[in-house]
């Protein structure tokens, strides 16, 4: 479903009804107040990697998200 849909759209749409996402990613977003993709990836890859209640397998599971939909290039360093 999500590869159908625009950037904007991947961006800007909740993370809580995106497919996609494990219940775990989906918590830690909401506990750390991030409602959109465009709320994490605007951070770069720097700042996020150091939020450390996402932690390190949360990091991955956004950067294969982003991997596997050729998107990657949106997290920037």
């Amino acid at each position: 479903m999500a590869e159908s849909l625009s950037l904007t759209d991947i961006l800007h749409l909740p993370i809580a009804g995106m497919p996609g996402w494990s219940k775990t990613f989906r918590a830690r977003c909401r506990a750390c107040r991030f409602t959109t993709l465009q709320d994490i990836v605007s951070l770069g890859a720097a700042e996020v990697s150091r939020i450390k209640y996402l932690g390190p397998d949360c990091f991955r599971e956004l950067v294969d998200f982003l991997d596997e939909r050729e998107l990657l290039l949106l997290l920037p360093r």
